[in-house]
């Protein structure tokens, strides 16, 4: 089979092409400049919103490059914020994990089969464990010894520590229902049920994963829409977005899972303040794209 390698275009082909879609740049200086440290093809997931519809690469009427810079710029400092808040929230969880269930399971309580309802998703996360472990340069895994502590694996104070949020969520999915513990996890961040937990903070390590890799974020339709709780604990917003409807799979919602899980990972933090302070200084960005709903800012859960 024949194939047609598309050939690659120098800068001021990739402006020309701009330009003839119908982008208004003001300076070729500046669209040198972005178009040589972020890409093309990187600056294209956001151009794509300035665009008449998904199949035509024509830009409707008025868009400039100033604006695919504003709107990428504001993605930016929002994933830094977001990573900044998820941090909280991961090393909360990760420790929380480790003091609820080391006292009653063993230090080595995440290797236990009778812990967990699938063996086959026990498997799975042990053999992330080992690969982790045996990448690891932290000296305090290379100073454990099987021979004398024998567990084949560091303590759980210890190796948790290593392993990414997204492993960390899958292990406490797996959990059976019936370990206590599992729910008293749950109570800690204000969640009565341990199936609402697990679901948002499954949420929470999706939306790290993408800040993680630089992925867009504020347009984004998220993949899995978040458990619907009812009877929250803390403050949290009255009008939730139909679980069956687009509403719930957009940004707005992510952002309210992060600020309530907040309040125990990080009591008396500024997530509010610092999202509204973004908001106000890119006023062009499209909240109603994003989720959010009018008035949004008096609902409880932002005070």
């Amino acid at each position: 089979m024949n194939s047609i390698e598309r050939p690659f275009l120098l800068l001021p082909d990739q402006i020309k092409i701009l330009q003839q879609c119908g982008l208004i740049i003001n300076s070729s200086d500046e669209a040198n400049y972005y178009l040589n440290h972020v890409g093309f093809y990187r600056l294209s997931g956001y151009w794509q919103y300035l665009q008449k519809n998904h199949t035509s690469e024509a830009f409707i009427t008025g868009a400039t490059f100033d604006h695919v810079i504003e709107l990428y710029n504001f993605d930016r400092e929002l994933r830094l914020l977001l990573l900044d808040a998820i941090e909280r929230i991961e090393v909360s969880f990760r420790a929380n994990m480790i003091n609820m269930m080391c006292p009653s399971y063993g230090s080595n309580w995440f290797a236990d089969r009778a812990i967990f309802f699938s063996e086959e998703r026990l498997n799975d996360a042990i053999e992330t464990i080992n690969r982790e472990l045996e990448r690891s340069d932290e000296e305090f895994i290379k100073e454990h010894d099987r021979t004398k502590s024998g567990f084949e694996h560091p303590p759980a104070w210890k190796t948790l520590h290593i392993l990414s949020f997204g492993t960390l969520s899958k292990i406490y999915r797996n959990i059976r229902s019936d370990i206590k513990e599992k729910k008293v996890i749950a109570n800690v961040y204000g969640l009565s049920k341990d199936k609402w937990f697990q679901s948002w903070i499954q949420v929470v390590s999706m939306i790290r994963n993408h800040c993680a890799h630089h992925s867009l974020i504020c347009y984004r339709m998220f993949l899995s829409r978040p458990r619907e709780i009812q009877h929250a604990k803390l403050p949290w917003i009255k009008h939730i977005p139909d679980g069956s409807k687009l509403e719930s799979k957009r940004l707005y919602y992510q952002l309210c899972i992060v600020r309530y899980l907040l309040h125990t990972a990080s009591p008396g933090n500024d997530f509010s303040y610092k999202l509204m302070e973004l908001l106000v200084k890119y006023r062009h960005i499209d909240l109603e794209r994003m989720g959010f709903q009018e008035n949004w800012y008096e609902e409880d859960l932002w005070q």
